[in-house]
């Protein structure tokens, strides 16, 4: 008799390991699938953080270029990134259309390549807004005011980023 209980006891010893051995398998199914999302999650951050820098060094780049020589005549032809502010229709920065080469332009300041992933050039639309002045302006010349929209680029080619200034 003490031989056939003993033989029931080590067939239950062996269904308990193998459910324990079915737990714990599924917890370290879970664990590894946990840290796959996490460094996706991780990857998809750092790719938008390095997009955001892209864009403000771009957005930087095109006030400077503002700033120093202003594009005036470029901006009668709506085209190229160079667009005027229509008082009829507003604006054409919210209907522009980002995959269409000729509706911006490039970025093509300093190299954005010294991150280590690689960076994808921003694309740049900049608007001239009209002419205005301030309390101690000269009235008789008023400066130009532009609104400089930057939409910066995931490693991958997705659009991440969308920065706009209005420079004056």
């Amino acid at each position: 008799m003490r031989n056939q209980i003993s033989g029931r006891q080590s067939g239950m010893v062996l269904f308990v390991a193998l459910v324990l051995l079915l737990i714990l398998s599924m917890i370290g199914v879970t664990v590894a699938r946990m840290q796959t999302v996490e460094e996706r999650m991780a990857r998809n951050e750092n790719n938008r953080q390095l997009a955001a820098q892209a864009a403000e060094a771009a957005l930087r780049n095109a006030e400077a270029t503002l700033g120093n020589a202003p594009p005036v005549g470029t901006f009668a032809n709506d085209t190229g990134g160079y667009y005027v502010l229509s008082p009829t229709t507003g604006s054409l920065i919210p209907t522009l259309n980002w995959n269409t080469a000729s509706t911006y332009a490039t970025y093509t300041g300093p190299a954005l390549n010294l991150v280590p992933t690689p960076v994808q050039a921003p694309k740049i639309a900049m608007e001239l807004m009209g002419y205005g002045a301030v309390p101690g302006d000269n009235l008789s010349n008023p400066p130009p005011t532009y609104r400089v929209t930057v939409q910066g680029i995931n490693a991958d080619g997705s659009p991440s980023v969308l920065l706009q200034s209005i420079y004056r």
